[in-house]
Formats: structure tokens, sequence, C-alpha cells
């Protein structure tokens, strides 16, 4: 959004009206977006509002969490997903639309970096439905002459994430702990490079119809990652490791008793399969086809985080 203001562009972003007058709808409306209340699940909503829009980016979706019904993710990655791009076919004007899919559908790649051609290995119900969602999002475009671009990013932290927030916070209070080895790969990448990507997205035309990975420099081993979030909140990460098998056995024996909340839980089975998976990315497609090449290396976007996080009050 910031980049596209900065870019003397005029932004409109559609908002579900229960969060209309909330924190992130404020901050949209501090740079100067015109906010439209609409619903994915509700194409009657929204339809009106891509009159005279140029380039759609679909970047609606829910992160996962443990406990989440798998109805909840295919109401919007799939279905809200048909409608948007539904209404963008009646919108025959708009020039470029960028689907903001996510490297999770590829599932854990092992330690070879897994290219965008990859056979989909989705782990839970938020990456299955994001690769339904994506693989619909094709079809449509192939069917219906559609400009779409596939964007992958990979493991996204920044100012405006909360979705790290429990790891950081974890971190600096002396709670976390490796799980196993510690030597399973994360690709993160920062929030800035993200929207880099996604802009590179709509100024190639020989990119319609492709799928990108949106990665950091380099997959970092997890441990590596802890540790580099722990110099940046000026900590000193603890060196004993929880041993794999016995704390997935414990996470299991929790989550079954009467009563848990899943989301609740500081350790899930899914939150230790995150941690212990290898997911790493290649990102020469992007590379080559693009010309995107990330910018922001790891220390330099932890530190930026820590300040957001800090000046926010969140840390």
């Amino acid at each position: 959004m910031r980049a596209l203001r900065e870019q003397g562009h005029e932004v409109l972003a559609l908002v579900r009206p229960a969060s209309f007058h909330g924190s992130a709808a404020e901050r949209l409306r501090a740079l100067e977006a015109k906010l439209v209340p609409g619903d994915l699940g509700n194409p009657c909503s929204f339809r009106d509002a891509l009159r005279g829009v140029d380039r759609v980016f679909h970047l609606a979706g829910r992160l996962f969490a443990p406990g989440i019904a798998a109805e909840a993710y295919e109401q919007l990655h799939v279905e809200g997903t048909h409608n948007l791009l539904t209404a963008c076919q009646q919108a025959s004007h708009i020039e470029s639309i960028v689907h903001c899919s996510t490297t999770g559908v590829v599932g854990p790649t092992g330690s070879t970096p897994a290219a965008e051609d990859a056979r989909p290995r989705p782990s839970n119900d938020y990456e299955r439905t994001k690769a339904e969602g994506e693989q619909l999002a094709l079809r449509m475009a192939r069917q219906h002459n559609l400009p779409l671009v596939v964007a992958r990013p990979a493991l996204v932290y920044g100012p405006g994430d909360l979705h790290l927030l429990g790891w950081f916070r974890a971190i600096q209070r002396g709670y976390y702990r490796v799980i196993g080895r510690g030597d399973s790969l994360l690709h993160p990448i920062y929030i800035d490079d993200v929207v880099r990507g996604m802009l590179k997205c709509t100024q190639v035309p020989a990119a319609l119809g492709r799928v990108y990975h949106l990665v950091g420099e380099a997959p970092v081993p997890i441990r590596d990652l802890a540790g580099a979030i722990a110099q940046a909140l000026g900590k000193e990460l603890s060196r004993w490791h929880l041993p794999a098998a016995p704390t997935w056995g414990g996470a299991a024996l929790v989550e079954a008793l009467p009563g848990v909340t899943l989301s609740r839980l500081p350790l899930t089975r899914s939150r230790i399969n995150f941690m212990t998976q290898s997911r790493a990315y290649s990102g020469d497609r992007a590379r080559h086809e693009l010309g995107f090449v990330p910018q922001i290396d790891l220390q330099t976007g932890l530190q930026h985080t820590v300040a957001w996080y800090r000046q926010e009050g969140l840390l």
C-alpha cells in the first residue's frame, strides 16, 4: 500500500465490514487509501468497487492457527478467490492481477530448495486450500484470458507482521528452546522485499500465467534464525535444546486432554512440525524472469522488525 502511494497511485482497499473501523483500517486511511467495505464471500459487496481499477492484488488470506476449521480456509482461499476473479473477469479494463499464494503449497522440502514446479505436498488445511486456490486462479486465468501472476512469498517478517510476534516474545523472555538439532531450514524474506517482488510481477508482460517464489537471500537453519532474532533483541539464546520426539509426544498428550483450546497452547504438534521440517525454496525464476533480487539482509530486517514491535508496544 505504502509503495503504491509513494509511486503516486490511487489505492482502493477492500475491507471486511467488521474491520472497517479497526486499527488496521485506520493505518490504511493514514496512507490515504480509499476503503471500501466488502467481503470476498459476498460478490455483490465488492463488484462495483472494481470499476476503474487497473491492477488487483489479491492478498486476502487466513494464516494457519491450530483449531481453525478447514471450512474457514476453504471459504476464503478457494471460494473467495473464485468470487474475486469472476468479478475481475467482468471488469475487462484490468491490466494485471497478482494472486498472493505461499511457498507453503509445496510443503516440507527437505534440504534441497524447491522450485516452482515441484510437486505440491501441503501439510495442513492452510497449505492445502492455498494450493487449491492457486490452481483455481491459474485455471480461471487460462479459461478467461485474465492477466494473472501468482506470487509465492516464503516466511514473511518485518514491520506490520504479528504472525511471528509470539516467537520474538518467547526468545525475549527466555522461554524459547530449539527443538531437535535445529538444522531444519526456513526461508525468511523481509516485507519490503515481498512488496518489491509483487510490483515486479505487474511490470513484466512475460510473467503472465507464471508462478514465482519470492524468497530471501538464502534459507537459514532455524537455530541460526532464532539466534539472529535473539541478537536483534539484545538477548542470549539458550544453548539447551528440547529433544524432538518426546516434545512432539508430550504435545500430542496435552492436545488430547478434554477442554483444551489449541490456540492457547504454547507448543502444539503443528508448531513442532514447523520448527523441525525444512522449507527451502529456489528464487532463480524470479531472479531471471522478473529481475527480482532481495535487498534487505536478515540482520538488518530483524533490527527493523524489533524496532517496530517496540514502537508499537508489542515487546
